[in-house]
């Protein structure tokens, strides 16, 4: 995973934030610290952060923990105008489940760091819904480690990229325990000159007999000048297990325009319609009417 303080630059202050494959220069020494939240499943159903972070550099840990049996989702918006680190880990226990929905929707010159790290036991499952809108720059990073046998975890992410910006995600899953399933889907939109790469990663450790993961992406480029990276990768050292990965990258076709245009839709309308599509189908998916209003409101006519 990633480290805050791994070289340090010339200046006392600054440090360099490894996130990925990329190196941000950090400010930790004027980092303001942000209060570290516990949330405890059982206690309650839904709790709901909106972080906007305070002075030009703002760090916040959260804590997610589900008990045996117990169940919980968390709502997470991120709204910043500067640089934003929030480190998310998630512990859950025996026949336990974690919704957590993230939404950014930050300024034009923010940047977020999202890292989250989850552990779960037998029978657990964590559902991952995130959705990228801001923007600003978003460096995400995830790792799950799926350690009791039939445990699970999903993940549906959906973004648009745009103004220039960057979209950099990593997302790991280690299959330990046997019978653990993974479901990785990824969909998104890039136009004005924006920059993403995903990196997927199914692990089959030694051990996870009988596990499945499923990794997918689809993405639609707007533009001669956006940039996609595409890295899925399955790596395995257990026998009966089943990996799969795919991935579908391309423009508008004749087909899709002609239908539009047959309607009386004109390009650039049908360009921001097909760009909402992935986002649509992740407000049904989280089914919350307040995400659903701010999700709106961000894109407007997008």
């Amino acid at each position: 995973m990633t480290e805050m303080t791994i070289n340090k630059l010339p200046s006392k202050t600054w440090y360099w934030l490894h996130v990925n494959e990329t190196k941000l220069p950090w400010d930790k020494e004027h980092t303001t610290e942000l209060p570290e939240e516990t949330v405890t499943a059982g206690s309650t159903e839904e709790v709901r952060f909106s972080i906007t972070g305070e002075g030009r550099y703002s760090s916040k840990k959260i804590h997610i923990i589900a008990p045996a049996g117990k169940q919980v989702t968390v709502f997470m918006d991120y709204q910043t105008e500067e640089k934003l680190a929030v480190r998310t880990s998630l512990s859950v226990e025996e026949h336990a489940r974690v919704r957590l929905v993230q939404l950014q929707h930050t300024a034009e010159n923010s940047l977020v760091y999202n890292q989250i790290e989850g552990e779960c036991a037998k029978n657990a499952r964590v559902e991952l819904v995130q959705i990228y809108l801001g923007k600003g720059d978003i460096y995400s990073d995830t790792t799950i480690n799926l350690n009791g046998d039939a445990s699970t975890f999903r993940s549906d992410i959906g973004y648009i990229g745009q103004h220039t910006h960057i979209i950099d995600m990593n997302e790991v899953v280690n299959h330990y325990g046997k019978h653990t399933e993974s479901e990785i889907n990824v969909g998104g939109a890039l136009r004005d000159g924006a920059k993403k790469i995903f990196r997927g990663t199914i692990d089959f450790k030694t051990g996870s007999s009988d596990s499945v993961g499923n990794e997918l992406e689809n993405v639609l480029m707007l533009g001669d000048d956006v940039e996609n990276k595409t890295v899925p990768v399955i790596l395995c050292s257990e026998e009966n297990v089943v990996g799969n990965h795919g991935a579908t990258i391309g423009e508008l076709d004749e087909d899709t325009m002609f239908y539009f245009a047959s309607r009386g839709i004109d390009k650039e309308h049908a360009e921001n319609i097909m760009a909402r599509a992935n986002i649509d189908r992740l407000k049904g998916i989280i089914k919350d009417d307040s995400f659903a209003r701010m999700i709106d409101e961000e894109l407007g006519e997008v």
